[in-house]
Parts: C-alpha cells; sequence; structure tokens
C-alpha cells in the first residue's frame, strides 16, 4: 500500500474505535448519577485534554517526524480504552476522558500534516475531502456498532471494542506506516533554506484567513459536542428514544458528513475554498435550526443529517485552506492551532448546553445552538484564496 492508503486505513481504524463508544458514554455517564451538566463535562474534557496537546504535538512533528507519535497515540488509546472495565463513577469517566484526549491529541496533527506533505496545493481539498470522507466514514459506523452491542451486552462492552480496534491500528501503524523523510512536493519559496524556528507559521497577508478558517472549524466543534453529549438525551426526553435510534441520530450526521466530504474537497479545488466554506455552513446551521422543531423522530433524523451535509462541504475546504496558507516547514504546528479551534467547539459547547440544559431546559439549550452556528458561519467571508491557487503545489 501507498504512503496515503495507509494513512486512510488508519484514520477509519481511529475513528471506527473512538466512535463506537459515543452512543453509550452520555447515558452510561447518566446512569452513574452525572446530570447534564456532569455529563457535559465528562464529554468536554476529552477535547480538553486534546485542547492542550494537539498545537505540540504538531510543532513536535514538525521535529521528530510522523510515526513516533501516530503510533503512540494508537497504542495509548487501546490500553485506556481496556481501562473503562474498572470505572464505577463519573469521576472514573472523567478521568479516563482525560487521558483519552492526551492520547488521541498525538494522532490528528502528525495525519493531517503528512497528508499535506504528500499532497500538491491544487489537489488537497480533494485528498483532504477523501482524509474526511474516511474519517466520518468511521464515526458514522461506530455508533451503528456500539449502538448494538450496548443494547446486546451491556454499556462495558464497548470499550473492548474500542480496545480491539485501537489496538489492531498500532499494530498497522508500526508496521507499515512508513516515515517521510522530505516532502514530496517542492517547499520552495520565500522561506526556503531558512531554519524551521526562523521562519513564519504562515505565508505573508493570511492571519486573517488562518483565524477566520479555526473560527469556523470551532462551529464543527459546537455540532460535535451538541450531538455527543445533549442530543442522545434531547432524543430521550422527546421520543423515548431507543438506543438503535440515538445511535441512528448519531450515525446519520457523519454518514452525511461522509458522503458530502470528497464531492465538497473536488469542488473546492474547482471553484475556491470559500464558496463552498460559506455555502455547506449555511446548509448547516439551516440543519441545525430545524433541530427546535422536531414534529417526530424521522424529522429530527432529517435535520441532523442536512447539518451534516452541509458541514461536509465546508470542512475539506478549511482543511486543504490551512494547508494552503501555512508554510510547509510548520505544516505540523498549523494543524496543531486549526484541530485545537475544532476542540475548543467541542469543549465551550458541551459545557454551555449541558448548563443551559440544566438551567432553562433541553429546547432552549438547542435554539442557542442554531444562533451560534449562524454567527460563527459568518466568519467565512472574511476567508481570502491563496493566489495563483491551481499553480502552485507547495
Amino acid at each position: 500500500m501507498n504512503a496515503r492508503t495507509i494513512l486512510y486505513v488508519l484514520t477509519l481504524i481511529a475513528t471506527l474505535g473512538q466512535s463506537s463508544v459515543t452512543p453509550a458514554l452520555a447515558i452510561y455517564s447518566h446512569s452513574m448519577g452525572a446530570n447534564y451538566a456532569t455529563v457535559g463535562g465528562i464529554i468536554s474534557v476529552y477535547a480538553a485534554a486534546q485542547l492542550v496537546t494537539q498545537v505540540p504535538v504538531g510543532r513536535l512533528s514538525d521535529r521528530i517526524g510522523r510515526k513516533k507519535l501516530i503510533v503512540s497515540a494508537l497504542t495509548g488509546s487501546t490500553l485506556l480504552a481496556l481501562m473503562y472495565n474498572f470505572a464505577h463513577n463519573p469521576g472514573h469517566l472523567f478521568i479516563l476522558q482525560a487521558l483519552g484526549g492526551l492520547t488521541i491529541g498525538c494522532l490528528w496533527p502528525p495525519m493531517m500534516a503528512q497528508l499535506a506533505d504528500l499532497t500538491p496545493l491544487n489537489q488537497r481539498g480533494k485528498i483532504m475531502g477523501t482524509f474526511n470522507t474516511l474519517f466520518f466514514v468511521g464515526i458514522g459506523t461506530g455508533p451503528i456498532i456500539g449502538g448494538y452491542v450496548s443494547s446486546v451486552y451491556g454499556f462495558a462492552s464497548v470499550f473492548n471494542v474500542w480496545a480491539v480496534v485501537a489496538g489492531t491500528g498500532a499494530l498497522v501503524g508500526l508496521l507499515a506506516f512508513k516515515e517521510l523523510k522530505k516532502p514530496a512536493v517542492s517547499a520552495a519559496g520565500p522561506d526556503h533554506g531558512v531554519r524551521k524556528d526562523k521562519v513564519q507559521l504562515l505565508r505573508p497577508g493570511y492571519w486573517k484567513t488562518f483565524i477566520a478558517a479555526c473560527v469556523v472549524r470551532a462551529r464543527g466543534g459546537l455540532c460535535q459536542s451538541f450531538n455527543n453529549s445533549m442530543l442522545p438525551l434531547y432524543a430521550l426526553a422527546l421520543f423515548q428514544a431507543t438506543q438503535r435510534q440515538i445511535g441512528g441520530l448519531m450515525s446519520i450526521h457523519a454518514i452525511m458528513l461522509a458522503l458530502f466530504n470528497m464531492p465538497g474537497g473536488l469542488l473546492s479545488d474547482r471553484w475556491g475554498r470559500k464558496t463552498l466554506v460559506i455555502a455547506g455552513s449555511l446548509v448547516a446551521t439551516t440543519g441545525v435550526i430545524w433541530y427546535s422543531f422536531p414534529q417526530g423522530y424521522w424529522t429530527l433524523f432529517v435535520a441532523v443529517g442536512l447539518a451534516g451535509a452541509g458541514a461536509a462541504f465546508s470542512t475539506p475546504s478549511l482543511a486543504a485552506l490551512t494547508g494552503d496558507v501555512c508554510n510547509p516547514q510548520r505544516r505540523g504546528e498549523a494543524y496543531g492551532f486549526f484541530l485545537t479551534s475544532f476542540q475548543l467547539g467541542i469543549i465551550t459547547g458541551a459545557l454551555v448546553y449541558g448548563f443551559l440544559a440544566d438551567l432553562v431546559g433541553l429546547k432552549t439549550s438547542v435554539m442557542v445552538w442554531g444562533i451560534s452556528s449562524f454567527t460563527l458561519s459568518m466568519f467565512g467571508f472574511l476567508l481570502k484564496e491563496t493566489l495563483s491557487r491551481q499553480t502552485q503545489t507547495a
């Protein structure tokens, strides 16, 4: 298998294992006595741990290479998944989630940087779309497996499934992943030949674009945090949804992300990043606002799917744009910041929406999420395309 294929396989494995616990975790925490705010804290601490990990790890991967960090992350996930079997109260889950976030934070910056290293600029949307497609295939398939396993064998059993899948990924990474010694793409430019610690993070004139891209990416984190922490409880309160129905709700969001990421990436290479970011974010916001007006399970199902489809068109464009505007020598670090913005969204969403649900009810919490999604989507208008995008190669 070539280098990109190995990265794709590891992406699918990592997300499949991680997402298999998603349907069970919020309700499992609630069954241990956690209130809505505590459930939000358990979900958000996973992202909070990644928040403090990903920028240093991205910088480290620029210096020591990608492989060590990727294999270490998957090995650590395997061990931590097994430790969930010994959790007996919400405090244990909180600690394990924090450790799990630190571990998985070592995975995504080197993975995305390696993909960008291997890919010329005018194909980067397509490659990031493929990466995101496999990412969300794993995210979408995992809850179906997890929902079935937890309903038949109990909540704790899904953590053992996670351990097996993550362990497989660690083995594949150790045996098959080949370190890229030098980027396959030319790094020529104004900073070529300059020491890495002297190179600017971004190409001149793109700070506003980079910050706006991170803000819009944080919108996706808010959506993910609501779906992970509040959506299962929202569906339970509205429709007395079963575990399998909850798994279906969470899966349709990821499945729609998987279906439309690759088309979104391809279109961003042709039409530009900005158009896809704005259009996708507004479609996603339409779906989110629809969360507040469900007429039954299936209307909520469609609303969640629409939110996923819209996000799919913006996500690869944002990821590709990050690779476009940063200097190749600091690409891991740039993706660390990009991923950190997503985690900030997850942390903020899980805590704020959990607090609001306890204070004024789940319905109001959903409405606030719709307003937040629209506001953050507007930052897409601040994006600026890279110059001569179709002819550059770095």
